[in-house]
């Protein structure tokens, strides 16, 4: 009688498909509502971290929510400073 092996077990953790949907949607976000990216980016690197996986495409939503995030706050206070420093209409 032989004996068959073992198959070898395969070591390392499984990626959470929910965490990868979550950083795909955060990435995507970035670029269309990036307070919105910001948040759900975030929550994408959370949840990698505590499953030990290094989710890059979490964090660079995070980053490029960010940085989109603050590029808007620098055009609308441009656009208010604009706004407020054109001269007054002379009303009739």
């Amino acid at each position: 009688m032989t004996e068959t092996p073992n198959a070898p077990a395969v070591e390392g953790t499984v990626q959470d498909p929910q965490a990868n949907v979550v950083a795909i949607v955060g990435f995507v976000l970035a670029f269309v509502a990036p307070p919105i990216g910001i948040i759900l980016s975030a929550i994408a690197v959370s949840k990698a971290g505590k499953t030990g996986i290094d989710s890059k495409l979490a964090k660079w939503g995070l980053a490029l929510s960010i940085i989109f995030t603050v590029l808007y706050l620098i055009f609308v206070a441009l656009g208010v400073v604009a706004a407020l420093s054109l001269p007054a209409g002379s009303g009739a």
